[in-house]
């Protein structure tokens, strides 16, 4: 599964490998307002911009080259911003998970099927780490991060949604020998006291009211 970046009558192009997709688009002059994601008729996901013109084209910037050798993946994921009054959804990273993020507080979410729509995703995620039924709203925020050394070429590329979870319950994880460890309401107040994965910070400014970092 890929990524294709739609600027609503303007264009749409492949993204690239390690690619930013608001760099994809100053490549060709645009700057870019996030209006939803949708499942392609290609397969791809689909993540569509209102855009404007900059001007002129920015060059992007130039990409950490990876180990030759290094095996390559993008992974596109889906995540959701869910609050019931001055508490936020969050899930546990097993202390199995790699990469230092073991033990680590996140959002509740992860990879989309091949052929599945970003939002059904989100609710199946949401539902697996946490117990909870959500109802998915606006696309806030696509988050791009490339990582590289002698061994992994990884691009992740995380779509952020606001979520309402109409009938909150004690959250719990569903899943079985999944990659979550635990979930929790966490009032927002104790979020900073949580050892977090870097994403969550990146998520809380596009959280209504938060008034946390």
């Amino acid at each position: 599964m890929s990524v294709v970046v739609v600027a609503e009558d303007a264009g749409r192009w492949p993204l690239p490998h390690g690619r930013d997709p608001a760099d994809l688009l100053a490549e060709h002059g645009l700057a870019g307002e996030l209006v939803r994601s949708v499942l392609g008729a290609d397969g791809c996901v689909e993540v569509h911009y209102a855009v404007e013109a900059l001007g002129q084209a920015v060059v992007a910037p130039t990409l950490e080259p990876a180990g030759r050798g290094a095996s390559v993946l993008q992974r596109i994921a889906a995540y959701a911003l869910v609050r019931d009054g001055d508490q936020l959804l969050m899930s546990r990273l097993a202390g199995w998970v790699g990469g230092g993020a073991g033990g680590l507080w996140t959002l509740p979410g992860g990879g989309v099927d091949p052929h599945e729509e970003p939002l059904d995703a989100v609710v199946r995620e949401v539902h697996e780490e946490t117990g909870q039924h959500v109802e998915v709203g606006d696309l806030v925020q696509v988050q791009s991060k490339h990582y590289v050394d002698a061994q992994e070429n990884f691009h992740a590329v995380r779509l952020i949604y606001l979520a309402d979870c109409p009938r909150p319950t004690a959250a719990r994880v569903v899943e079985i020998d999944g990659s979550t460890g635990a979930a929790a309401w966490v009032p927002l107040d104790r979020l900073s006291d949580l050892p977090r994965a870097a994403m969550v910070g990146t998520a809380l400014p596009y959280l209504p009211g938060a008034g946390v970092d």
